[in-house]
């Protein structure tokens, strides 16, 4: 599909985002809303197909970039990988899409995205730019995670990156099979490289297992149940958030006697996704001296890498149940 063909089916294709409801209920298209950029964006385009070729740059689209960034580190000099999602600053639930992520989708050659709900945008898109040359690896499927409300946030997992990592690598040697084993090595060396995370993972389950913790979303759930550490408050608070809802009082009164009786060790708090009411909770944590553990649901600019960014996180996880 060309893209001035997929821009006009955008116009009338509205993109419905997941469950998420807390300030944009639904994530779309709204043609009142982006009307002159793809107005722009038509007189400009002609047509394109998937970017790459046996020896050229391979064209990658990532949902997410720390899926960016590990395709980077694989594919080397070899990819050119945009990023959708990369702002620290934008809810990746409440995301809505442009003209300019249809044209990126329409001209890649290997898509990543996490699936399970997290990114429903990016199928919308890749329904709305059919290529039967495309390649879509997404990560709920490598990893097999699915079933009834999986915990979307696949890439706090750490244990299992190497075999999303080793999916990469093959299906990009796929499209160039000159270069299959120089993506296999730099899989290997990114697989090698996350021993540091496991190690102070490793260090807080043989310290800590069973300390209570809090969270007010299951953003670092993943890292939690890999250090063996125990959610202290009602699972039904970080639900609701998740949903948009409004807690119960009743959980919403636990959650605030975990915090003053100090029955939870430290508050997992995202920091990229706040509202009223969990400001108010970081409030308390703090008033109370439980320390604030931040986390972010993507990469932040400041990271060197997904590896140096998940490290800090459990490094200061380690330092906030006393080290």
């Amino acid at each position: 599909m060309s893209t001035r063909r997929l821009l006009l089916t955008l116009l009338t294709r509205m993109i419905v985002n997941n469950k998420r409801k807390r300030t944009v209920m639904k994530n779309r298209l709204i043609a009142a809303g982006v009307g002159v950029a793809l107005a722009a964006s038509l007189s400009a385009c002609g047509s394109s197909n998937s970017g790459s070729s046996a020896t050229g740059t391979i064209s990658v689209v990532a949902g997410e970039n720390f899926y960016g960034n590990i395709v980077s580190q694989i594919g080397g000099s070899h990819v050119k990988v945009t990023s959708i999602i990369s702002d620290p600053n934008t809810d990746p639930h409440e995301y809505e899409s442009s003209a300019k992520n249809a044209a990126d989708i329409e001209s890649a050659r290997l898509v990543v995205d996490n699936g399970v709900g997290y990114d429903d945008f990016m199928n919308q898109l890749l329904q709305t730019a059919p290529d039967s040359n495309r390649t879509v690896i997404t990560a709920s499927k490598v990893l097999g995670i699915g079933g009834s409300n999986p915990n979307p946030h696949l890439w706090y997992d750490t244990a299992k990156m190497p075999e999303l990592a080793t999916a990469i690598a093959a299906d990009l040697g796929k499209i160039q099979p000159d270069n299959a084993a120089t993506f296999r090595a730099n899989a290997a060396a990114f697989t090698k490289s996350l021993a540091p995370i496991t190690a102070v993972i490793d260090k807080i389950k043989t310290k800590y297992a069973g300390t209570k913790i809090a969270y007010t979303e299951r953003v670092p759930g993943y890292l939690v149940q890999a250090a063996g550490l125990d959610l202290g408050i009602p699972a039904s608070f970080t639900q609701a958030v998740e949903d948009g809802d409004d807690p119960s009082p009743a959980d919403t009164a636990a959650f605030d006697q975990a915090l003053k009786t100090h029955t939870v060790k430290a508050l997992l708090y995202n920091a990229q996704v706040t509202d009223a009411q969990t400001d108010q909770l970081k409030a308390l944590a703090t008033s109370s001296g439980v320390p604030i553990v931040p986390v972010t649901e993507t990469m932040p600019p400041t990271a060197k890498d997904y590896q140096a960014w998940q490290l800090s996180q459990a490094q200061a996880l380690l330092t906030a149940l006393g080290g």
